[in-house]
């Protein structure tokens, strides 16, 4: 019964794109060898579920990358480190994971990848102006909006004057700041989103 839910969940939040979705998790599951993408549930006030991005927004996402040139990017909240392997493989390029959580941490290093650089801790007291990177993924790591926006306040004040790229999935709740420039949007449905927006 789970998992017959779980299939009609996911249709309904990718029902706008549903046949592309489907078509690039069946090709880069055989690929990458990961047909059954692991979760975890966080039962937390201000973390969200440790739930894998989608291959077809991590597709779109690296064509961007490519057509920015963009050569390191940060996952804020990496899991299990989906995100920054198929980064790393595909663009050939450094890819760095904050995640919170020791345990999903300690299982995500086992299957990095060469290129991914991986770092445990909190993201609000960890020195993201080292990491040399002006490009930030966020698969939805925050559950309060106002944790997101004092992220995204940080990254602002860390790079004044620099063009920074917040790369966004599911990130529906609430307004982004006003100095973020919303510059791509694929809506799978209201919940499953990727947006990108540009930081002056």
């Amino acid at each position: 019964m789970k998992k017959t839910n779980y299939f009609f969940n996911f249709v309904r939040s990718y029902r706008n794109l549903f046949l592309k979705v489907l078509l690039f998790e069946i090709f880069y599951s055989i690929r990458f060898g990961s047909l059954i993408p692991k979760m975890k549930i966080q039962n937390n006030s201000s973390r969200t579920d440790t739930v894998p991005c989608i291959y077809y927004f991590l597709y779109e996402i690296s064509k961007f990358l490519e057509e920015k040139r963009i050569k390191t990017i940060v996952d804020v909240g990496s899991g299990y480190g989906r995100v920054v392997n198929f980064i790393s493989s595909k663009n050939k390029i450094k890819s760095i994971g904050i995640e919170y959580d020791k345990e999903v941490h300690k299982l995500a290093l086992k299957n990095r990848n060469k290129n991914t650089v991986l770092h445990c801790g909190d993201v609000f007291n960890f020195n993201l102006k080292r990491l040399n990177s002006r490009c930030f993924i966020l698969v939805d790591p925050f559950k309060k909006v106002r944790d997101r926006n004092k992220f995204l306040n940080k990254i602002r004040r860390i790079y004044p004057n620099k063009v920074k790229y917040i790369i966004a999935v599911n990130n529906y709740k609430g307004s982004f700041p006003k100095f973020s420039k919303l510059i791509k949007s694929i809506i799978a449905s209201k919940t499953r989103t990727l947006k990108i927006y540009k930081i002056d």
